[in-house]
């Protein structure tokens, strides 16, 4: 919150309106969506109130955290107000889900209105150029009425429910073109802290004088700044300091801010009745409302809620639209639940085999218990993975290498070696069969070597005779081992090849189905945009046909509730006259009065010859009259005279005039029959 963020010490801080959506922030219970404003009261935004199921409901709330403001002093003044809030049921006035305090700052929060305030909305119609009609002025400062005219037929500790504190900060004006007041509850707490210089820059010219002398608050306060706001609605222009007689002449110079002429007659004629002093000014709101009504209806103007809402559309076009995509967002925002507990979801994964010598693996750790949020996001189109043939081929050539492996290397090739090397040292000419017949030939032929010569020539024939077998052994296995990986070679190379030749195709037909699959998905696409578009514009005219419809409804019902609220106030009208008659107090002899019913002016009985001036007569002016008011008392006799108007007749005739008022003698004037003092003009002629 920027510089109020000192405000929310202990609570969830609030977040700024340019914050990411994953770093939204908590105000109480409250999901802070969208910060829409800020002002010296505090700042309001769009947000989610969290249940137990979620987000419940989107609010709009009012953080009280401005300048200038003690909240715990405000909550203290407010929180036994709550009543209220769930009493004011009106479609001018905003519909209250709760107030309360978060850590000593106060709140309030409405359902959702899609719109701005109407201080927001003066600024935005100043900064485009764009000023507000007077058909919008009326049917905004109509409606306000009209809500204050509906809070006032509800009581609350015995009186009649009042505002207080309208400004245009608390006004609401929708994007479908309704004006919705606000701020029933805090009003009267808020009026305490217009001694802030702050609270007085921004918001004293909408309060009464009175209000800002901080005396208690009265019904009339409201109609003042009722009339304020329709001045600056009417004009484009705050309303100036006033001038040493009030407002009359400001309210008769302005003109509207459309059409450069004058004020209309009647909204002109509220005004002056509406920024005067408490004691002049009119005190019932829906005696103004009706004023206003009737006026609207008969005069060339014609407000209606649909025109107001195309100028808001137009006004705020792209905000409107921005709004409209947050608001899909954050239907979609994972959002934390309150008073309920989420337990992780686990996530399987697939078995990977462990190899022999791998270690104990060390124990995992726990779990945190932050709620584990799970997203939809749809199913995802499956895509053919190419990894998949190039691990086949990785899988074949290993194979053939295992192949060749076993073919050389394997039981087969030990056995043949083995029978190779048997037969072989059988057949040697110094095998053991040879060398004992050899001994037995050489023995009978002569006596020959020793023993000992003839073992050791053995040896030396046997190891010879071995390294010989086992050389040619050597080189028989070496030729048999060429011979074999030489074909099994050809054989891998030959089976490779085909292989290799198979995936190939494959892999080319996986890609031109991956092509294809991909060129249907994205007709498929195109085909559901237009289709959601096609839908979107059916739903778009069919909501403006409906809102056509609504709107007329409601301007009937409006009409309705307009005439039945006429017929009230003139029945109100009619018997406050008669208790003020029945009120009023006896006349009593003597009492200055003024023409009315039951009074009978005094009757001039005689009055002195006037004198004809001698200038007058030389200069020949010879026909000249001189209105002269005279206080007559209550025995007839003249107590005072002066000169009616500020002209001067010279040549004597004003001096003489004066004279013969103050020696007339009339029969006094009665009230009700009683003696009484009355102003009267005399009229006195020289000629």
């Amino acid at each position: 919150m920027g510089r109020t963020r000192k405000s929310a010490e202990g609570a969830n801080a609030v977040t700024d309106e340019g914050d990411a959506v994953s770093t939204r922030e908590q105000f109480g219970k409250y999901l802070l969506l969208k910060k829409l404003a800020e002002d010296p009261l505090g700042e309001t935004f769009r947000a989610g109130m969290l249940g137990a199921k979620g987000m419940e409901r989107v609010a709009l709330l009012r953080v009280f955290n401005g300048q200038g403001l003690d909240g715990q002093r405000l909550w203290a003044a407010c929180h036994e107000r709550a009543p209220i809030q769930k009493s004011l049921r009106s479609p001018n006035i905003g519909d209250g889900i709760e107030m309360g305090e978060v850590h000593g700052i106060p709140y309030a929060a409405y359902d959702y209105v899609s719109g701005k305030n109407l201080a927001t909305l003066f600024d935005q119609a100043t900064k485009q150029r764009s000023p507000i009609s007077t058909d919008h002025a009326l049917l905004i400062t109509e409606r306000l009425a009209l809500a204050l005219s509906v809070a006032a037929e509800h009581r609350y500790g015995g009186d009649r429910i009042l505002h207080g504190f309208l400004v245009p900060h608390l006004v609401m004006i929708s994007n479908e073109g309704e004006a919705r007041l606000l701020g029933f509850e805090y009003a009267t707490g808020l009026r305490s802290f217009v001694g802030n210089p702050v609270l007085r820059r921004h918001f004293g010219r909408y309060l009464a004088p009175e209000a800002l002398a901080g005396s208690e608050p009265d019904r009339s306060d409201d109609i003042y700044s009722l009339g304020v706001m329709l001045y600056e609605l009417l004009t484009g222009q705050p309303l100036p300091p006033p001038s040493g007689e009030g407002y009359a002449e400001t309210i008769d110079r302005s003109t509207l801010a459309t059409e450069d002429t004058p004020l209309p007659s009647g909204p002109a004629e509220l005004l002056k009745q509406s920024l005067v002093p408490r004691e002049q000014r009119m005190r019932d709101v829906a005696q103004w409302q009706k004023g206003l009504a009737g006026w609207m209806a008969e005069g060339q103007y014609n407000p209606t809620t649909f025109n107001l809402a195309f100028y808001m559309h137009n006004l705020y076009r792209q905000d409107i639209e921005r709004e409209s995509q947050e608001i899909e967002v954050e239907k979609t925002l994972p959002v934390p639940v309150v008073g309920a507990t989420t337990t992780p979801i686990p996530v399987a994964t697939p078995a990977q085999p462990a190899p022999a010598t791998a270690p104990v693996a060390a124990a995992a750790p726990a779990v945190a218990d932050t709620p584990l949020v799970v997203e939809d996001v749809g199913p995802e189109e499956p895509k053919r993975s190419k990894a998949g043939l190039w691990a086949a081929l990785a899988a074949l050539l290993l194979l053939g290498l295992g192949a060749g492996w076993w073919f050389t290397m394997g039981p087969g090739s030990s056995a043949g070696g083995e029978t190779t090397v048997a037969s072989t040292s059988a057949g040697l000419p110094g095998g053991p069969g040879n060398g004992a017949a050899g001994a037995a030939g050489g023995g009978a032929a002569d006596s020959g070597p020793t023993p000992e010569e003839i073992a050791l020539a053995e040896a030396e024939a046997e190891a010879a005779a071995a390294a010989e077998a086992q050389a040619a052994l050597q080189a028989q296995i070496d030729s048999l081992v060429a011979e074999k990986a030489s074909a099994m070679e050809s054989q891998l190379r030959s089976q490779m090849d085909s292989q290799l030749g198979r995936l190939r195709d494959q892999l080319q037909e996986a890609e031109a189905e991956a092509d294809e699959r991909e060129r249907q998905i994205e007709e498929q696409r195109v085909a559901a945009e237009a289709r959601q578009k096609a839908e979107e514009e059916a739903a778009r005219i069919a909501a403006e046909e409906e809102a056509a419809r609504v709107a007329a409804a409601e301007e009937a019902a409006r009409i309705a509730a307009a005439e039945e609220a006429t017929r009230a106030a003139e029945a109100d009208e009619a018997a406050r006259i008669a208790a003020e008659e029945a009120a009023r107090p006896k006349v009593r002899r003597g009492d200055l009065v003024e023409p009315g019913p039951n009074v009978i002016p005094p009757h001039l009985v005689r009055f002195p010859t006037p004198r004809f001036p001698e200038m007058a007569r030389r200069l020949n002016r010879t026909d000249v009259t001189v209105p002269v008011r005279v206080l007559v008392d209550e025995t007839g006799k003249v107590i005072d005279a002066e000169p009616e108007s500020s002209k001067k007749f010279g040549f004597g005739f004003d001096a003489e005039a004066l004279n013969v008022a103050r020696g007339a003698v009339y029969e006094p004037a009665t009230a009700e029959g009683v003696p009484v003092k009355m102003w009267m003009t005399l009229r006195v002629r020289f000629k």
